[in-house]
């Protein structure tokens, strides 16, 4: 029996070869059209007569594969005999024959029949491996499904089951960003209605300013985290920039909602209820594909530019009534306190 050590050094040595096989993959000459079906059936490119990418490798019963097989975003059907090892990274196996070494499943769907046997070791890394009764493993089994710790992930692998992956993170993203901005609502309601103030005169000037201390932010982190000493300062400054975001995009959902409570419903909408909506709407907005990788960055960029340019809400807003006035001549706004609307207004969006 093999220790694991060593299928994860061939698990690592199989990733290694993505870099290797998509160059080979560039100078690769087309078969020729008379060319005979080779033992593993493919639906592109052949890269080497190991290594497949973006293909489909069958082993037909009764055949003999010499040597690994090594398929990266491919679909591998074995029902014959591997004399070596079978590994599979962003695709799916489904395993009938024999394969004489390990078996390696990264991120793919894996099945193993009733007449699966299997001389090495067995290892899983995402979704867990559907196993027959009858299977045989030689070697011992490592089966790491986090997969089947997230709700809707399945058990499918490849390409589309990647995207589903990142789609469920994003989901729990989403979850995270919206407590965030629960808290900070919360704690300094003032201080966002004057940032969302700010927001019509000042909108430009904070796109520049957060686009300049988002390439800052990085170049620090960067420096810092090369240092390894520096790694927590790193991490200070990274978070830092985050938490003045997240100010940032509260007061920015705050003036989507306000602006959607005037015109849809003739009223002002608290504070909470303001956050909510415009969330909801930017929430739709990043599930887009592509466009909505775009929007988030810029409006991240724009959030942390108009959070430092209003100072976190701490700039006087035209038109608010001054600290010292007297009663008589206006509300008079203290602490966190929402600002009165005979004050300091949220101006409407212009279309």
């Amino acid at each position: 029996m093999r220790p694991v050590p060593l299928t994860a050094f061939r698990l690592v040595l199989a990733l290694a070869l993505v870099p290797a096989a998509v160059a080979a993959a560039g100078s690769a000459h087309a078969a020729p059209a008379g060319a005979g079906l080779p033992l593993i059936a493919t639906v592109n490119v052949t890269v080497s007569p190991d290594v497949s990418i973006y293909q489909d490798s069958y082993v037909p019963k009764g055949q003999v594969h010499d040597g690994d097989l090594v398929s990266l975003m491919g679909d591998v059907r074995v029902e014959g005999e591997v004399t070596g090892q079978v590994v599979v990274v962003m695709g799916s196996l489904d395993l009938s024959g024999t394969v004489r070494g390990d078996v390696v499943s990264v991120m793919s769907r894996t099945t193993l029949s009733d007449t699966a046997d299997v001389g090495g070791q067995m290892v899983g890394v995402g979704w867990s491996i559907q196993r027959a009764m009858g299977s045989k493993v030689g070697g011992q089994v490592v089966n790491v499904g986090f997969m089947n710790l997230l709700p809707f992930a399945g058990h499918g692998g490849g390409l589309s089951g990647i995207i589903r992956f990142f789609f469920i993170l994003h989901l729990i993203k989403l979850t995270f960003l919206f407590v965030i901005l629960l808290v900070i609502t919360a704690l300094m309601p003032r201080r966002l209605s004057i940032i969302a103030a700010a927001f019509p005169e000042k909108w430009g000037w904070g796109l520049l300013v957060g686009l300049l201390t988002y390439c800052g932010v990085l170049i620090g982190v960067f420096i810092l985290a090369v240092t390894i000493i520096g790694l927590p300062l790193a991490f200070a400054l990274w978070y830092l920039a985050k938490g003045i975001k997240w100010v940032g995009l509260a007061s920015i959902f705050y003036l989507v909602g306000q602006t959607a409570g005037r015109n849809l419903f003739r009223r002002e909408l608290p504070h909470l209820a303001s956050v909510l909506g415009g969330f909801v709407v930017y929430a739709l907005m990043t599930l887009v594909p592509g466009l909505g990788w775009a929007f988030n960055l810029i409006l991240s960029m724009m959030a942390l530019g108009l959070a430092l340019v209003t100072r976190l809400g701490g700039e006087p807003v035209p038109g608010a009534q001054p600290a010292g006035a007297s009663p008589a001549s206006g509300a008079r706004v203290t602490g966190d306190a929402p600002i009165d609307p005979s004050g300091v207004g949220v101006p409407p969006l212009v279309s």
